[in-house]
């Protein structure tokens, strides 16, 4: 399974959809992978109720910065803004064209990931953002938003890395505008953290194996293990 770097290393950020059978594998990946390269993320649940939030999960979701709207997403949040490239350059005049691009592609991004990019930038001015159970999110609205090439394009040059998590499958849309498709099983009877990791998808070099353990693939991230919620 790929593992993105560690800070400073020179890694582009990436858009990250992880998907299983088991909330708690699933989003404990996610928040791992967002806490790998800074430790500072920031999160919501797309779901109308602390129910899309696994007990055992929630904790470590909670050392990220939420949002004081408690649970839901307005569809409004997800769309994207429209507005004058022209008389914003006329407004705001970055310093060089680097910064010019990024709070371009920044101002870009729909409101809900805006302000959840700024409420945990790391000091490389990188952001790191959860998104837990996009599928309580109208699939239409879905396609829309995070099956749009342009928008994975923004993030990144935004320098925004995004995770979301779902019990489905991407869709065709999804698939092909993420970066990395991850899969997490477990079976039945087996403890959330015996589940296995599959890489369905990946854009960059794969630095080890497509398949490992979820408890393993914790390890490979070099985070303290007592951050893991109980099996």
């Amino acid at each position: 399974m790929f593992i993105p770097p560690r800070e400073n290393d020179g890694h582009p950020p990436q858009s990250v959809f992880v998907h299983g059978n088991d909330l708690t594998a699933v989003q404990t990946l996610a928040v791992g992978l967002a806490m790998r390269r800074h430790g500072s993320f920031s999160w919501a649940d797309c779901a109308a109720s602390a129910d899309g939030l696994s007990q055992a999960s929630r904790g470590l979701l909670e050392r990220g910065r939420s949002r004081s709207e408690g649970h839901g997403i307005h569809p409004s949040e997800l769309v994207a803004p429209h507005w004058s490239t022209d008389a914003v350059e006329r407004v705001l005049v970055p310093e060089n064209r680097m910064d010019s691009l990024r709070l371009m592609s920044y101002l870009a991004l729909p409101s809900l990931l805006q302000e959840l990019a700024a409420m945990a930038t790391s000091p490389s001015g990188e952001s790191f953002v959860v998104l837990t159970n996009i599928d309580a999110l109208d699939r239409g609205l879905r396609a829309s938003v995070f099956g749009r090439a342009d928008l994975h394009r923004s993030l990144h040059e935004a320098k925004v890395s995004l995770f979301v998590t779902a019990e489905h499958r991407p869709t065709p849309l999804e698939q092909a505008s993420f970066d990395q498709v991850l899969q997490v099983e477990v079976a039945r009877d087996a403890i959330w953290s015996d589940g296995t990791v599959r890489l369905e998808k990946d854009s960059g070099p794969v630095r080890a194996e497509r398949s490992m353990s979820l408890r393993n693939a914790w390890q490979r991230l070099r985070l303290d293990p007592t951050l893991l919620p109980p099996p």
